[in-house]
């Protein structure tokens, strides 16, 4: 039995929005190293941005409805959005200046509002943690095929953006006097 290698998808098309949404969804989770290698790595931030908004809008909904906590819907989806934004410009600089190698801060972009695929199921209760570790895998996955690195940088990359976030939290507490965000708002993105 022959079977016949999967078709590849290599950006969201907001043209057929749900039908590329859930194909999209489905490659990233099921069969991201086959995603990523095919993934757009230029084209403008546009499709990836509006497939993280989706994921993000899906999960703080059915977060807010499965907590009966609708107050923290605006800061989770504030969150949701920036931190991908601003994990993708981390990533980007310590890959092409630690790594020195060449790429933009669109490839780590698009790898990252990808990932927020695993947001669809993170609102689950307990199953969330653990998506977040996957959300983390398929980052390394990603920025190892489109910057053309090796999985070890990719995820030294992903450990070093990990501390500059602790490092800047326990900064952020210490000015403010305070606690920390709510956890919601500090996944990675």
């Amino acid at each position: 039995m022959n079977l016949r290698e999967p078709q590849s998808i290599a950006d969201f098309d907001p043209q057929r929005f749900l039908a590329s949404f859930i194909e999209t969804s489905k490659f990233v989770l099921l069969n991201p190293k086959h995603f990523f290698h095919g993934m757009k790595r230029q084209g403008g931030i546009r499709n990836p941005f509006l497939f993280l908004g989706s994921c993000v809008l899906i999960q703080t909904l059915l977060a807010a409805l499965l907590r009966g906590n609708p107050s923290m819907t605006a800061p989770s989806l504030l969150y949701g959005m920036a931190f991908p934004l601003i994990t993708a410009g981390i990533l980007f600089f310590i890959i092409t200046r630690l790594f020195k190698v060449q790429g933009t801060y669109e490839m780590a972009f698009r790898v990252n509002a990808y990932s927020a695929a695993v947001a669809l199921f993170s609102w689950i209760p307990l199953v969330g943690m653990v998506l977040e570790f996957y959300r983390l895998y398929l980052i390394g996955v990603g920025l190892g095929y489109v910057f053309s690195i090796r999985g070890s940088q990719a995820f030294l990359a992903i450990l070093f953006t990990i501390i500059i976030y602790i490092a800047a939290s326990g900064v952020l507490a210490h000015l403010t006097g305070g606690g920390l965000p709510p956890a919601s708002g500090w996944e990675m993105g």
